[in-house]
């Protein structure tokens, strides 16, 4: 029996971790075994330390670089050891900067299409953002057509963080997806919420005969009977896949409501960090943005703390503000002045969410942005302990 894959891909921030801890807690509930491949562009694990924290699943990693270009040849080696585990499916969660359609036509070689199965291709979006992406990454062609590719290659889009914009923006999305994909089936969430009945459809645990698995639009047939069975649910709506078809059905949140669940929790780091800066220098390393597969200009940097020093929430904020212009996503484990707990700082567009983490490495800082200034980031970043 084949193993089904499920592909989970998105621009940086746009809650794919958050959705595939979900996932994995709702795998354990079912009784089922999942395998987990997380690609990270930075050095350091970010995502996957806090999907062993909190599900306790078994993460095979591939870092410093995107599955789909520089790290492309290691892909297989890695899905190799999660079929030797058995599991009863397998999640690949990619960088934000990845073509996921790239690894969708990998899977479809003879070798691994025997032992493996496409069960869905997942695109998360900002909806905070998504509209002003061909705009600000302009200069990076490459990359506006990796982001173009997301949406067309997906079976479902998730348009997360709906509740932070208004209708008529959703209604925007909307027609920008629909220029690059027709038939994906759309929903608008908070926190990366959704229904996950359609999407584990057919999974079951080996050794039992599957069910059948639906096809792109029978799947997002699913979701819409979904949502229509369950309108008391977070507020969520589907679109129906149709060319120029009716307006979405969301009703965002409004800013003053409960919001359910946490944070987003794209999070984590399993290593023990970097390694500690020599004579009190902050050294950040940078990863070369060579990727021609799917972007050129974006690069990751590594930025350790000193050893003891800490540093307030306040001037790190302001830190990232600093760097607003080319800056895509941070993330990391900081240590706070007065013996706070360790704090999981993550920073995508203009917002920073901090929450208590039991890290036990070096402090760091993941920066990941376009066409970074390497040696005027580190001269920044030792200013800030100074």
């Amino acid at each position: 029996m084949r193993i089904p894959v499920i592909v989970l891909s998105g621009f940086l921030g746009s809650g794919k971790t958050t959705l595939l801890l979900s996932l994995l807690k709702e795998n354990y509930a079912r009784g089922l075994r999942p395998g987990v491949l997380m690609n990270e562009l930075g050095m350091q694990d970010v995502d996957g330390y806090i999907l062993e924290e909190q599900t306790g699943a078994a993460v095979e990693k591939l870092l410093d670089g995107c599955v789909c270009c520089s790290r492309k040849e290691e892909l297989g080696a890695n899905l190799e050891l999660l079929i030797e585990r058995r599991p009863d499916v397998i999640y690949i969660e990619l960088t934000g900067v990845a073509n996921p359609d790239e690894i969708a036509q990998s899977l479809l070689e003879p070798y691994w299409d025997s032992r493996l199965s496409l069960h869905s291709l997942v695109t998360l979006v900002d909806a905070e953002h998504v509209l002003d992406y061909g705009s600000r990454l302009s200069a990076d062609k490459q990359l506006v057509r990796t982001l173009r590719s997301q949406l067309a290659a997906a079976h479902l889009i998730i348009v997360n963080k709906s509740d932070l914009v208004e209708q008529e923006t959703l209604w925007k999305i909307e027609k920008l997806i629909r220029k690059q994909n027709a038939s994906a089936g759309i929903e608008f969430t908070i926190f990366s919420r959704i229904s996950l009945d359609p999407l584990l459809e057919g999974i079951v645990s080996r050794g039992a005969k599957p069910l059948p698995k639906r096809a792109p639009a029978e799947f997002k047939e699913g979701l819409l009977k979904k949502a229509a069975a369950d309108p008391g649910g977070v507020k969520t709506g589907l679109v129906p896949a149709q060319q120029g078809g009716t307006e979405p059905g969301p009703a965002p949140a409004q800013h003053g409501e409960a919001k359910p669940g946490p944070a987003p929790a794209q999070h984590g780091g399993t290593e023990p960090g970097p390694v500690p800066a020599q004579h009190g220098e902050a050294k950040p390393v940078l990863v070369p943005a060579q990727h021609a597969g799917s972007f050129s200009q974006v690069g990751a940097v590594t930025l350790a703390f000193p050893q003891g020093k800490t540093l307030p929430k306040a001037v790190l904020e302001s830190f990232f503000r600093e760097w607003a212009d080319r800056l895509l996503r941070a993330k990391g484990h900081v240590r706070l002045p007065g013996g706070e707990p360790v704090q999981l700082v993550q920073h995508a567009g203009a917002r920073t969410t901090w929450e208590n983490s039991r890290y036990p490495g070096t402090p760091y800082v993941v920066f990941i942005g376009m066409n970074i200034d390497k040696e005027r980031l580190a001269e920044r970043w030792s200013a800030l302990f100074r």
